[in-house]
């Protein structure tokens, strides 16, 4: 399949070949959702706690008798009903990472490019090379190209892009390596260098 690719100023350079293999995949919404939950659960550091009655300091002495009083009998004032208590059935450590098979990581990158092929969202640009660190022209790139929420791929380099792109609401900038298919899905459109 044929795409044109486009200089920064939004002008048709030339046209390239993708392989169908990657960017002509059936879009596959179960996968893409197993993927997501998954990248979005393994970010999860697990380490929210609340103390239950046997972490709470005190209450080591039976508060008032067990019969006579009229009331319920309670061995403790760190029961979860009584101020400054403990928290019952509180949130504890835990693991929420989810495992997800190379293959199946692979295929749902592939269906999140396709994706952006099919809806006309895959851009791609002869050279991302910014000489100095300028936000105003990623900014006229970004408006030229007509992609004003996009993400911005580039092979890593010296770090131009990156950095006159961060401040940029809606857009961002990363080495192809790092992203993955939760920025694919976040940004509207992927603007990506013919080298990237």
């Amino acid at each position: 399949m044929q795409l044109q690719v486009k200089n920064i100023q939004g002008k048709a350079v030339k046209t390239i070949d993708l392989p169908e293999s990657i960017y002509k995949v059936e879009l596959n919404e179960h996968v893409l959702h197993h993927v997501v939950k998954a990248h979005l659960a393994n970010q999860r550091q697990g380490t929210h706690a609340t103390k239950t009655r046997s972490y709470v300091s005190g209450g080591g002495k039976k508060p008032y008798k067990q019969k006579g009083t009229g009331g319920a009998r309670s061995g403790s004032t760190r029961a979860n009903i009584y101020p400054g208590g403990a928290q019952s059935h509180g949130p504890q450590p835990r693991d929420y990472r989810l495992k997800v098979n190379k293959q199946v990581r692979t295929l749902a990158l592939k269906i999140a490019l396709s994706d952006k092929v099919a809806s006309g969202k895959l851009i791609v640009v002869d050279s991302l090379g910014f000489d100095k660190y300028s936000t105003k022209a990623v900014v006229t790139a970004l408006k030229a190209l007509d992609a004003p929420k996009a993400l911005l791929a580039d092979v890593a380099g010296d770090g131009f892009l990156y950095r006159s792109a961060r401040n940029i609401h809606g857009a961002t900038a990363m080495a192809v390596s790092e992203f993955n298919v939760v920025d694919l899905l976040r940004y509207e459109a992927l603007i990506i260098s013919e080298k990237g």
